[in-house]
């Protein structure tokens, strides 16, 4: 697949290697600003420097492609993405898939026009772990789920575009939590409440730490808190999920010595006693250890793959635009909890 790369730079410069390395694809053009980034990504990928452009609309005029993929900033998604998709390319954007909800619907609305693939690069249910505990839930393991506790804690420090966004910690990584919310419980948000503030060791203008409380359509509550400015605490970029049914807990730790995944079956029936009971797992203290099944290719190696797939057969992503309209406007509503303080209905914004 002949693959035309905007923004080459920061992370973008992951989407080099992850291109050169897959089987059956090829860097024919890179796009950004910077020369000493095109410069740098073109040795890697071994684009000769007359196919290193500045502009997407020059890289479309003089390269013969397959499709594109996005890594500019997030206000720079509409028109870097609707460029490649009014010259009849397929999309694999970057998440956000915008920086507005309107933008982002006139995106998956062009890309529905011009009968192509916008698919948007939610990694992070890509990967063993989420895949297993997805299929745990479905087959009922825990029963009907209740409430979740995810905690998410990182020290570390954004640069560039990211340090001028208003809400980095929500728009650039709790993000990828809330799709993974969606993912696992095969629901859509309903209503959010939020608070954010910045700590003194950051170096954004915007707020670096989050408590968000979710309520999803099947009447799930999720308590979220996230952090980027905890040094000492790291929980691992997926964090720490506890996800408790009406029949036991499941406990996702990537940084538990006991095992990734831990099973808490719930084996009393609360019916029987009169009196005030604490129950204690005492037969399985920590749980019965559940080791991810191997599922194949992961994270971007798989959102390269399954993008392709879906390019050649014409069948929707699973992160495609259309659906990732509902993660981003989840986000969205974390933001105008936020700033307003306020209950905010996730259909409202939709």
């Amino acid at each position: 697949m002949r693959i035309i790369q905007a923004g080459v730079g920061g992370f973008g410069n992951s989407w080099i290697y992850t291109v050169r390395d897959c089987d059956g694809f090829e860097h024919v053009a890179l796009v950004d600003p910077s020369p000493e980034a095109l410069h740098r990504a073109g040795e890697i990928a071994g684009v000769p420097p007359e196919r290193r452009f500045s502009s997407i609309e020059d890289a479309l005029a003089l390269v013969e492609a397959d499709g594109v993929i996005d890594c500019t900033p997030a206000s720079c998604h509409f028109d870097t993405t609707s460029s490649a998709l009014l010259s009849d390319l397929h999309v694999l954007v970057e998440k956000p898939l915008s920086d507005t909800l309107r933008h982002a619907s006139q995106m998956v609305q062009l890309a529905e026009h011009r009968k192509r693939i916008l698919m948007v690069t939610q990694q992070y249910r890509y990967q063993d772990a989420p895949r297993t505990l997805r299929k745990l839930i479905a087959q009922g393991a825990i029963g009907t789920i209740d409430h979740m506790v995810v905690e998410f804690q990182i020290q570390g420090l954004l640069f560039g575009w990211r340090q001028r966004m208003e809400h980095p910690f929500l728009m650039d990584m709790a993000i990828h939590h809330f799709d993974l919310m969606r993912y696992l419980l095969g629901q859509n948000a309903m209503k959010v409440q939020a608070q954010t503030w910045n700590p003194p060791v950051s170096n954004t203008k915007g707020d670096l730490n989050a408590f968000v409380w979710i309520e999803f359509e099947g009447g799930t509550r999720i308590n979220y808190t996230g952090t980027y400015a905890s040094p000492g605490t790291d929980t691992g970029w997926n964090g720490r999920w506890v996800i408790t049914g009406s029949k036991g807990t499941l406990v996702w730790n990537p940084r538990d010595e006991w095992g990734p995944i831990r099973y808490f079956a719930q084996r009393s029936d609360p019916n029987q006693y009169t009196e005030m009971h604490f129950f204690t797992p005492l037969a399985e203290p920590w749980g019965e250890v559940i080791w991810p099944e191997h599922t194949g290719a992961v994270g971007h190696t798989y959102d390269l793959l399954h993008w392709r797939a879906c390019c050649e057969t014409g069948i929707e992503p699973e992160t495609s635009g259309k659906d990732n309209l509902n993660t981003l406007a989840l986000t969205m509503a974390a933001v105008q909890a936020a700033d307003t303080g306020e209950t905010v209905a996730v259909s409202s914004l939709l």
